[in-house]
């Protein structure tokens, strides 16, 4: 409940302006809401007050990552790092921001140190991995999910990652078996089967994909998420008035996530 939250805060503030702690708090929940601007101003407040407190330069660091602006991220994450260098989750987002730059050097050299310093963090392997990925290194990258998930076996989004490597080396059958996975750990999972983070490759894409969701879907369908991803299957089949009408009802059914479905539908005009 943030905006309660960030009223007792205000309310903090008031009885005490040099109250660090407060600053810290509100803007922790400004991010929450996805208010990044304000949420900067207030960590900005709490360095002033407190300029030798490590978390708020990594969370200051978060949003700026979250804003597209890299180097103010890493400049804050570099902070973090000197003020506590055993502070495995800088290295682990300064990595990640690394990566998103196309410094793949520097975020493996980041991911590396995590682990380093935290040989059971799964995240960072698999985030590790997906650098990898993006080198074109498979094998490194399948090395490194298999550690994850060997620390971690319970996280759908690892095995979706290394099911995408074994998809891009040809190993169909080791892909499914993954993908298999993901669906058992997470049946409604977020990630859309044609969206930016979950790709298709191969010939026979369209109809593996079309039997993954068939796999999630009850039959016949009943709740709003059966009905959502009934519309998501009927997308790779080109079958846009079935799409449309799986939507609809998921819509009515009021499905978790109505902004999806309101953009599949303006999509579909």
């Amino acid at each position: 409940e943030f905006d309660k939250a960030i009223s007792d805060y205000d309310k903090a503030i008031e009885l005490d302006p040099k109250y660090a702690t407060a600053y810290y708090n509100r803007g922790y929940a400004y991010n929450e809401k996805g208010e990044f601007d304000k949420a900067i101003s207030d960590y900005d407040k709490a360095i002033e007050l407190d300029p030798k407190d490590a978390t708020t330069y990594n969370n200051r660091g978060y949003i700026y990552n979250e804003k597209g602006e890299y180097d103010k991220a890493i400049v804050d994450y570099d902070k973090t790092i000197e003020l506590n260098p055993k502070d495995t989750t800088a290295y682990y987002n300064r990595g990640y921001t690394y990566r998103r730059k196309g410094d793949y050097g520097k975020a493996i050299a980041d991911y590396d140190k995590a682990i380093e310093l935290d040989p059971k963090d799964a995240k960072a392997y698999n985030n590790r991995g997906i650098v990898y990925n993006e080198k074109g290194e498979y094998d490194k990258a399948i090395t490194d999910y298999n550690t994850a998930i060997k620390i971690n076996p319970n996280h759908a989004t690892i095995y979706l990652n290394r099911g995408t490597m074994y998809d891009r080396k040809g190993d169909s059958e080791s892909a499914i078996k993954d993908y298999d996975n993901a669906v058992r750990l997470c049946p409604n999972y977020e990630i859309d089967f044609i969206d930016r983070s979950f790709i298709f490759g191969g010939k026979d894409a369209v109809e593996v994909a079309i039997k993954l969701l068939k796999s999630i879907v009850s039959d016949p369908p009943e709740s709003s998420a059966d009905f959502y991803y009934t519309g998501v299957r009927a997308l790779f089949r080109n079958d846009r008035l079935s799409a449309k009408r799986a939507f609809q009802i998921a819509l009515g059914k009021d499905y978790h996530n109505q902004d999806k479905i309101e953009q599949h539908l303006a999509n579909l005009k």
